[in-house]
């Protein structure tokens, strides 16, 4: 095995142990609200944003339509945003929070600002500059993977 193959079964292995410690400790910050960490994010983002349509959800979360259809059924059944329809296109829905969850969100960012904390404090300013750095890169050259998608043809004909 030459080194550009090794280095990248190494990168491929610490992303995905990366990805699932990183997942389960922002899952374990938020368990005892009784929300998942893609819940948090979606109730984070309409905090921010106001009512969103599903798929503009999804388009800042780089999360899948039917997944924040989904998550956001299961935060609706838990009283945490509602589905609404404007009356000039009923065929267009947005999910906005609802007052509860509105109370709820001072928790969830103290929730959020402690995990931050949390890593901030193990790592130095240099360390966390490094992460940063190198998951900079790491984004950039896989980005030419999307645009290399767009560039080739989708195989339909007419």
């Amino acid at each position: 095995m030459n080194y550009c193959d090794e280095a990248c079964l190494m990168i491929d292995m610490l992303m995905q142990k990366a990805s699932s410690n990183f997942a389960k400790a922002k899952s374990q910050q938020f368990a005892s609200q009784g929300l998942t960490s893609q819940q948090v994010s979606i109730l984070l983002f309409l905090d921010k944003n106001g009512s969103a349509k599903v798929s503009e959800i999804a388009d800042a979360l780089k999360m899948v339509d039917s997944n924040v259809s989904n998550i956001c059924s299961r935060l609706q059944k838990a009283g945490l945003v509602t589905r609404k329809r404007p009356d000039d296109d009923k065929r267009v829905v947005y999910i906005e929070l609802t007052g509860a969850a509105e109370i709820k969100m001072e928790k969830i960012k103290n929730k959020v600002y402690d995990f931050r904390r949390r890593i901030s404090e193990r790592l130095s300013k240099q360390d966390l500059a490094d992460v940063c750095k190198g998951l900079s890169i790491l984004n950039d050259m896989l980005d030419m993977f999307d645009d290399a998608q767009e560039d080739k043809p989708s195989g339909h004909t007419g």
